[in-house]
């Protein structure tokens, strides 16, 4: 009993699908001649977009013989009434390609290989990052996988014009059969699905020794896809300052100061200054030859700040190393927190040194010249324990490189050459959180996004030496300041800091692309004369945190560290 009424139910879903008052095409009315009609085993859906959202008139048909080896193709049912079939034979009909297909339900007909494609399953893990397009290939880039889900496709790009190129995977899918396609851009833009066929593994780099560093390039872009119209902004409150024309100095910047002087909280949420840990020297072989301090990271008692040389263009520079722990000492015992820069000062004019000038002296290590670029990206990542800086920062489809500098020869002993790609610039600031992952932020430019907002990129080096960064889909509206200068991380409160000259922001690390306005803290701050009196902002170069929390200013004219009063900022 149970099984006549499924029977009957399949019968009358069937019936309902045929309602068969039709008037037939001009093509299902005449005589065919059939050829090829053999089995199949597969499975295929219903083109939905092309077809059912189209016309509810497309038709399935019963092959009907009328002989002397002729047929005609009555109608059945409609197509829309399906959307999953089992194909049992294929079969050219007047040499245009039939299926004959059963649906779930149990109805049978033929219908035209136009209103089905493969079911087509899509990958979200992608089992390679790049391929090259082969010297031979033949396939052509489609909108959508062709011949699946959504039809036969449309044609974006012939694949014989593109044999030998790069392209970046950002979509994996397959078919009934064993080849997967790929979904890939092509120097940064969208390009279509391909058949995998057509392309081959690539080494995700390339390695030379150049003056003995090591030196990779990186077959792939490294900046992931993505959408432009899913990026928001949080509203943040709007401290912006603009930097001035002419920067402000320390008070007492032409002389030697012993006091701390104190860069004062001047509006925001934050409640922190910073006051003077060490004056650095300006001075060393030559007059202002330290004066251009761009960065500095923190690892352990040691401080490593990276200098640009002055006035040339061959982007040359050095980084020195100071031992934080005893320059403090020596500064006690002298009373004269600008022990450093007078020991300087006086071994360049051949005066006399104290001893605790003498020692001072000691607790600094000079590297050699090499390229550095802009200087103020660099670095410490404390999961690896290596110092990194960005050498190069290039557009979309200029190379970029991130360089290991080496804590001991103050050198670079690795360099990752890459492209950003996806029409983005790379950022000119660097720091990492506690698990490893870099972070760099820009002050927007792009017409999707607020002018003056700031777009955030996270990324990881890998253990392959590649590079690989993606935007956060979240900013904030409005940036600390003119110029990005700084970007730093405190693992002690894991917030992310954003620094300008006179102003800094900072979100929690873990809120990244759902940020709330609360999440956001803005802070600005006032520079003073000797005389007490406001001048302009002075610059802000470098920020960074120690073990425990405690945050670090690196300020110019002169070059100073200075220690954060709070970490309310």
């Amino acid at each position: 009993m149970i099984i006549k009424f499924k029977q009957a139910i399949t019968r009358a879903i069937c019936v309902t699908a045929a309602t068969m008052a039709l008037a037939t095409p001009a093509f299902a009315s005449a005589t065919h001649k059939v050829t090829g009609n053999k089995a199949v085993t597969h499975s295929s859906k219903v083109v939905v977009r092309n077809y059912r959202s189209k016309s509810n008139n497309k038709r399935i048909y019963t092959l009907k013989s009328a002989g002397q080896g002729k047929y005609t193709l009555k109608s059945k049912y409609y197509v829309h009434s399906f959307t999953k079939f089992t194909l049992l034979r294929t079969a050219k009909v007047s040499g245009k390609t039939y299926y004959e297909v059963k649906s779930p339900s149990g109805c049978t007909g033929w219908i035209w290989s136009g209103y089905l494609g493969d079911p087509t399953t899509y990958y979200s893990k992608l089992s390679a990052n790049s391929f090259q397009v082969k010297s031979n290939a033949t396939n052509n880039f489609y909108n959508h996988v062709p011949g699946g889900d959504y039809g036969a496709g449309k044609l974006a790009h012939y694949g014989k014009n593109y044999r030998g190129k790069i392209m970046t995977v950002t979509g994996e899918a397959k078919k009934v059969y064993k080849t997967h396609y790929y979904r890939v851009t092509y120097n940064g833009k969208n390009f279509g699905w391909v058949y995998g066929a057509a392309l081959q593994k690539v080494a995700a780099t390339t390695m030379k020794n150049i003056n003995g560093v090591p030196v990779y390039t990186q077959s792939a872009v490294a900046l992931q896809s993505f959408d432009s119209g899913k990026y928001s902004v949080v509203k943040n409150s709007n401290h912006f300052v603009t930097a001035p024309s002419t920067y402000g100095v320390a008070p007492n910047y032409s002389a030697f100061d012993s006091e701390a002087n104190t860069i004062k909280h001047s509006a925001g949420t934050g409640t922190t200054n910073f006051t003077t840990d060490m004056y650095l020297p300006s001075t060393y072989n030559a007059s202002g030859d330290l004066g251009n301090a761009q960065s500095v990271a923190l690892v352990g008692n040691y401080a490593y700040v990276m200098y640009t040389k002055q006035h040339t263009t061959s982007d040359q520079g050095f980084v020195i190393r100071y031992d934080l722990a005893k320059l403090r000492t020596y500064a006690k015992s002298a009373n004269d927190l600008s022990v450093l820069r007078r020991a300087a000062y006086n071994k360049l004019n051949n005066k006399n040194l104290t001893d605790d000038q003498t020692a001072a002296l000691s607790c600094m290590k000079i590297g050699p010249t090499f390229t550095t670029g802009h200087g103020q990206a660099m670095a410490y990542d404390k999961k690896t324990n290596q110092i990194w800086f960005i050498g190069k920062s290039g557009t979309s489809d200029e190379m970029s490189n991130l360089q290991e500098l080496s804590q001991t020869t103050l050198k670079p002993d690795k360099e990752i050459d890459f492209k950003m790609g996806q029409y983005q610039t790379m950022p000119m600031n660097l720091t990492f959180d506690d698990q490893g992952n870099m972070y760099a932020y820009v002050k927007n430019a792009a017409s999707w996004a607020p002018t003056n907002s700031v777009k955030v990129y996270k990324g990881t080096i890998n253990s392959n030496n590649t590079v690989r960064f993606n935007l956060v889909m979240q900013g904030l509206k409005y940036a600390p300041g003119t110029h990005s200068q700084s970007i730093g991380f405190n693992a002690a409160n894991q917030r992310l800091y954003f620094v300008a000259d006179g102003s800094i922001e900072s979100v929690p690390v873990n809120k990244l692309g759902k940020l709330s306005p609360n999440d956001v803290k803005e802070e600005t701050f006032q520079s003073y004369d000797a005389n007490n009196k406001k001048t302009a902002t002075r610059e802000f170069e470098g920020l960074a945190f120690d073990q425990t929390g405690n945050g670090y200013l690196l300020s110019l004219r002169g070059v100073e560290l200075m220690k954060a009063t709070s970490s309310d900022f």
